[in-house]
């Protein structure tokens, strides 16, 4: 039997479970973005150096930076992949229906955050190697 008690303090559950799922969402796009925004500043920076400085090791110095960086965001973007898979799984318990919704959207193949989260990373990881090898 519930009673009013208990029903608001389950819809304040259910609420506080959206904001979560909504905010690691957010987390993850944002980081992401971040890291992308400099990764691009710094590949402008780079080719500044390494077409206006003879000794080249600037650039070098950069393409290193740029290697540790795309290996913490592939680090960052893993954990919150994780945490939003956990929230998701939770969701779904809750609400029926939102399993649902996520069988409709499924599509064949691996899932798109898969790329984003790993994907770009590493592809941006082999762009400052071929990089760091040609300076």
């Amino acid at each position: 039997m519930s009673t009013p008690g208990n029903d608001e303090q389950r819809r304040d559950e259910d609420a506080r479970l959206v904001q979560i799922a909504i905010h690691e969402e957010n987390m993850l796009n944002q980081r992401g973005n971040l890291c992308l925004v400099a990764q691009s500043l710094l590949v402008v920076a780079y080719s500044t150096t390494a077409t206006t400085n003879s000794t080249h090791a600037a650039a070098r110095v950069m393409a290193v930076f740029g290697i540790a960086l795309a290996v913490i965001w592939a680090y960052s973007g893993s954990r919150h992949y994780w945490h939003n898979r956990v929230i998701q799984r939770r969701l779904v318990e809750r609400f029926p229906d939102v399993a649902e919704i996520l069988a409709e959207f499924r599509r064949p193949g691996p899932s798109s955050t898969l790329f984003i989260v790993y994907g770009m990373p590493a592809l941006t990881t082999v762009m400052w190697i071929v990089m760091l090898v040609i300076t």
